[in-house]
């Protein structure tokens, strides 16, 4: 069976130019869902044997798991 990826925790920082990014831990033991808020996508940062069962998330789908965890946090 195909584990789940959830977010567990969510890290914003202010880049030098001003603009913010944000480094999400997960429930996989070493992977990151990561934006370094430079204008560039959404990534998933780890070893590749803990990416590649996630490898066909895009970059809509991981931030939808961050915007699903914000939201369980809000309430």
């Amino acid at each position: 069976m195909a584990k789940k990826l959830n977010v567990t925790n969510v890290r914003y920082f202010k880049t030098v130019k001003g603009m913010v990014g944000y480094e999400c831990q997960t429930n996989v033991k070493g992977l990151s869902i990561c934006n370094d808020g430079n204008g560039g996508a959404t990534f998933l940062q780890g070893d590749w044997e803990d990416i590649q069962p996630f490898y066909n998330l895009d970059e809509f789908q991981l931030e939808m798991l961050i915007n699903n965890y914000e939201r369980l946090t809000e309430e």
